[in-house]
């Protein structure tokens, strides 16, 4: 039986809908649920700049991880990458966004009517970090967004998704 199920999710559509997935299996199951983030510390790639949910996000964040806050707040993730000089300044922002994403993700958790929800942002290369996550909190069941890149592309880079599914130790649920 599943008891304990970590999302992950990067704030975009598709782990918005993992996340809703998630909610609902931890809900019917009496499940404990755990959003998972791992942060991006490297500019982001062209398609994530379409990330509604995370670059609404950026300056609200920006705002609250700069105190005082400067004038020059970044608008998009990719602004933010670019303009920034100070990696001290932009791992606060990245450190600041990857909080708000699981907590908006943990709270529409909740909505959707899972009872037992916590959170966790972490470090390093994105499959690795959800696998450890997942070993270390003893989730019996990953779910994650699945990214729409072309056959050919996703043949010769793999993806996050992929790279859980052939490690994971638990069943893995990916959310198209």
């Amino acid at each position: 039986m599943t008891e304990h199920i970590l999302v992950a999710t990067d704030g975009s559509e598709t782990g918005a809908r993992a996340v809703g997935m998630a909610a609902e299996l931890a809900a019917k199951l009496g499940a404990k649920l755990t959003v998972g983030h791992v942060l991006m510390h490297r500019e982001p790639p062209e398609g994530l700049e379409h990330m509604a949910e995370v670059e609404h996000m950026v300056r609200q964040t920006s705002q609250t991880a700069l105190s005082p806050a400067p004038d020059d707040i970044p608008g998009t993730m990719t602004t933010m990458f670019k303009a920034s000089g100070d990696a001290a300044h932009t791992a606060r922002i990245v450190a600041a966004l990857g909080d708000a994403i699981v907590d908006h993700a943990a709270g529409r958790a909740r909505k959707i009517g899972a009872e037992n929800v916590e959170t966790r942002v972490t470090d390093g290369d994105y499959a690795e970090a959800i696998l450890d996550m997942a070993d270390s909190g003893g989730a019996d069941m990953i779910v994650l967004g699945r990214r729409g890149l072309g056959r050919f592309k996703r043949l010769l880079q793999g993806s996050v998704s992929t790279k859980v599914i052939n490690h994971a130790d638990c069943p893995v649920l990916t959310v198209v």
